[in-house]
């Protein structure tokens, strides 16, 4: 047993269509299609595959104990790009989406189940992987085109790679994060 899950938000259908029609626009335009094999995400954890139900257990209880968060708005604006693989939706850094992060990575951390996190940069990706030979065409034609989208956040997600594509598979909603039980010390 191997499953791979990926810890991520997930904006409303409405802002996933228009997201939709930017990455099928580019697509069509400058024939790459990788992107579109995963859904429309921020990732807050990357992806990790799990060999047994006891670390599969571990890790939607670490993701539960991260639930404890307090809601945010998320603002998607304009296009920009990790030089020559990989063209995205800035993702504004917030409060809100950073604290998320850590907390994820907090949890998951005693699991050990990635050797060094990369730091985090909140992203929404458009195209990557097979863009190389038209990134710049891809680059010149956004330069001067606006986007704009924003959105409340109560909760994140887990997928599944199951049938060659990224399946929903959990939902994790916030919790007020006072209920968030305390761990018990001698010192305290």
């Amino acid at each position: 047993m191997e499953n791979l899950f990926l810890v991520c938000l997930i904006p409303p259908i409405s802002i996933v269509e228009d997201i939709d029609e930017i990455r099928n626009y580019i697509s069509n335009k400058f024939n790459v299609y990788e992107s579109l094999k995963r859904p429309a995400h921020i990732t807050l954890y990357p992806p990790v595959k799990l060999s047994s139900m006891e670390t599969e257990k571990r890790f939607f209880k670490a993701l539960e104990d991260a639930s404890h968060n307090t809601p945010f708005t998320q603002v998607l604006r304009n296009f920009n790009s990790f030089p020559e693989h990989t063209f995205y939706l800035d993702a504004e850094q917030n409060e809100g989406i950073m604290n998320l992060e850590k907390q994820i990575s907090t949890t998951l951390k005693p699991l050990k189940l990635i050797e060094k996190k990369e730091k985090f940069n909140p992203h929404l990706t458009l195209a990557f992987r097979d863009i190389k030979p038209v990134f710049k065409s891809i680059i010149e034609a956004f330069k001067d085109k606006k986007f704009k989208r924003e959105f409340p956040v109560n909760s994140f997600f887990v997928y599944k790679h199951q049938d060659k594509r990224w399946q929903p598979f959990r939902e994790f909603s916030f919790k007020n994060p006072d209920t968030k039980p305390k761990v018990l010390s001698l010192f305290d």
